[in-house]
């Protein structure tokens, strides 16, 4: 059977495309177009994002820019500039994607660009220098000006999808109401990894008063000692002593965080923000203070998973945080989580865009 490429150098089949949440939340037209191209390229082609739920769209927009009076960008009542070295991406209720007419298409571009036409479709390349995004060839490119008049309607295109188009809707987000899935993926640490999992590992390692608190106990490695420790407390918390920091290893580590608190915990949540890309990497940022600037970003992204924007960071919070399928929380040991391969909607949307144009 033939696979097609999707992010971090995965293939998937077709039918894993078509049955995944990104796949499905796009326009029925926009679907068959999309699968009508990526079976037309014989595995040259596949389906990297098609549908991106708000909370993605705000991942991406805050980790690019920054709140500056002087800015270019307006967002929540803020002006925002673009942090050096990286390209522009747009606040929620701006991206056709968070509405089902765009997807971003991996794989051979060249072949992408010589046959995408036959589609009914139309690539970036010559608006952001995006040739991997396609919309549909006969509708405007701007989501405010399809918006002013929408062709084919506005979602929910199947009623699996809530989003739309006006003000409200983003206004309704941004004060606490519900809309978007978990960010992704979750965030895993196995002995000899590096990267944003290990750096919360750490420092909950400290926190816990497992690790002392220095500066040789944040190497960003997850090396012998790290994985001793974290064995040590598997074994004594009754989970699967194999290292491996998934969401009962995590359930098990962190603990309830409120505004107000100071100390170790908040440091851990504050690091667990930056890697999400929620806030940026500063000293103020990881103070270990509790205070209003991480609580309104807490409140904020609660909002926006459909959680009690309450600021308080207990089990149903890091769970999302943390980016866990299943909620946060210690389980017996023997218990196994299957590995059901790799699935489209669990792709880290910073990851996939590391580096890339994101309108």
């Amino acid at each position: 059977m033939t696979d097609y490429p999707t992010y971090a150098n995965k293939r998937i089949t077709i039918d894993k495309i078509v049955a995944s949440h990104t796949f499905q939340g796009m326009h029925p037209t926009m679907q068959q177009r999309v699968r009508d191209l990526i079976e037309a390229s014989a595995g040259r082609v596949g389906l990297g994002q098609g549908l991106r739920e708000p909370s993605q769209q705000l991942q991406l927009f805050l980790n690019r820019h920054v709140v500056d009076p002087n800015g270019k960008y307006t967002y929540a009542g803020q002006r925002w500039s673009r942090l050096p070295g990286v390209a522009a991406a747009a606040p929620p209720g701006k991206s056709m994607h968070e509405i089902g007419l765009a997807a971003d298409m991996t794989g051979d571009m060249a072949w992408l660009h010589d046959h995408v036409a036959r589609f009914d479709l139309q690539t970036f390349e010559d608006v952001n220098n995006e040739p991997w995004h396609v919309q549909p060839s006969e509708l405007p490119r701007a989501r405010s000006s399809y918006e002013s008049r929408p062709t084919w309607g506005l979602p929910p295109w199947d009623g699996s999808h809530a989003t739309t188009g006006d003000a409200a809707h983003t206004a309704g987000i941004m004060a606490g109401g519900t809309a978007s899935r978990p960010l992704t993926p979750a965030l895993t640490a196995r002995p000899g990894d590096t990267g944003p999992a290990v750096a919360v590992l750490l420092e909950a390692l400290i926190a816990r008063g497992l690790m002392p608190d220095a500066p040789g106990s944040r190497s960003g490695l997850y090396g012998p000692e790290p994985t001793r420790l974290v064995e040590d407390f598997q074994r004594t918390s009754g989970l699967d002593v194999d290292g491996v920091v998934g969401p009962q290893t995590w359930g098990a580590l962190l603990r309830q965080v409120r505004p107000g608190d100071r100390g170790a915990d908040v440091v851990v949540l504050q690091v667990t923000l930056i890697v999400r890309g929620l806030i940026a990497e500063t000293v103020g940022n990881r103070d270990g203070v509790y205070g209003s600037a991480t609580r309104d970003v807490i409140r904020q992204f609660q909002g926006l998973a459909g959680l009690a924007a309450d600021g308080e960071v207990g089990p149903k919070t890091w769970t999302v945080l943390i980016g866990a399928r299943t909620p946060v929380a210690s389980r017996t040991r023997g218990a196994t989580t299957p590995d059901d391969g790799v699935d489209l909607d669990d792709l880290d949307v910073l990851t996939a865009y590391d580096g890339l144009p994101a309108e």
